[in-house]
């Protein structure tokens, strides 16, 4: 850790003119004494540190150890950095503040205030399940720990010993890409789907890991907001009061002009799929009603039927 740190410092002294001690402990967010010690190391191994008092002093690196040009674009680091603050906002470890030091030895702010992008991988909720198991998960990676965790398959509840080698984030969940035991294989298994998992004190050697293929049962679309050959129009109608809470469910491209007299709006997509329409309407029950087509309307009613036969028992 205090070698990266090292590093880092040394990357940024070479890059500006001055800059002050308060400075460079928040920026790896350490105290004034631990980086006082570190410039004294730099300075031991034969880096010239220099030092100016006074407003407006700070220390710096004699002109001889200055990086005259860039290697990275000023795109090239917007980019590693926006990249950077996202891994930092689901990982704890200090070797982030390092490697951002590094690569963005100016004021950070700046270089944020300029990036197009913002990631965030962090949950809204503050005691996030899923972040739990992704620290566990993590520390078994790093340790090269077998994992036992019960886990939800598709045909049913089973346990597994599996071997972790990354956390996957792929559009709003996280997966764990793990070598099973019982599957002899590489697998994806969605941290959702994880019902406990316990870090074993058995080591594993690593193994060689190639490209991974997110393979999808879909081959298409699975909603359009414009008619494609043979895809099913869906259309559905909702009261205006509910139009925010089905944002959460549906993306507003589908959403149709208002009828201000009823106070009322339509809902218009495509599927190749009736039931995965239908799987999507049947979240959304009290808040749409079916206007087409047809065999839409049969299915859901078929559901709500068997729904209350199974609370009739």
């Amino acid at each position: 850790m205090r070698i990266q740190r090292l590093i880092g410092l040394l990357c940024v002294l070479a890059e500006v003119d001055k800059i002050t001690v308060q400075e460079l402990a928040d920026k790896f967010e350490v105290s004034k004494r631990t980086i006082f010690r570190d410039l004294d190391t730099l300075n031991c191994a034969g880096i010239p540190i220099v030092s100016y008092p006074g407003v407006g002093g700070g220390v710096s690196v004699i002109e001889g150890y200055k990086i005259d040009k860039k290697i990275l674009s000023t795109d090239d680091t917007q980019k590693i950095f926006t990249a950077l603050n996202g891994l930092k906002s689901i990982d704890s470890d200090n070797a982030d503040n390092s490697l951002i030091a590094k690569l963005v030895p100016e004021n950070s702010e700046y270089v944020f205030s300029q990036s197009e992008y913002v990631i965030n991988l962090s949950s809204w909720f503050s005691d996030s399940i899923i972040h739990e198991k992704a620290v566990i998960l993590h520390k078994a990676i790093q340790d090269n720990c077998c994992v036992v965790m019960e886990y939800v398959s598709q045909n049913s509840r089973c346990k597994r010993t599996v071997e972790p080698y990354k956390l996957i984030f792929k559009q709003s969940d996280w997966y764990l890409y793990a070598f099973c035991r019982e599957r002899k294989d590489f697998r994806l298994f969605k941290l959702r789907r994880i019902i406990s998992q316990t870090i074993s004190k058995e080591k594993f050697a690593p193994r060689e890991v190639k490209s991974i293929q997110f393979e999808s049962d879909y081959t298409t679309t699975l909603f359009s907001a414009h008619p494609i050959d043979g895809f099913i129009e869906i259309v559905l109608e909702y009261d205006i009061q509910n139009e925010f809470a089905l944002t959460q469910r549906i993306d507003a491209s589908f959403f149709r002009e208002v009828n201000e007299a009823c106070n009322t709006a339509r809902i218009c997509f495509y599927t190749p799929n009736l039931s995965v329409a239908s799987n999507l309407v049947f979240e959304l029950l009290d808040k749409v009603r079916i206007i087409s087509p047809p065999e839409l309307y049969a299915d859901i009613k078929s559901r709500l039927k068997s729904i209350n036969h199974l609370y009739e028992r």
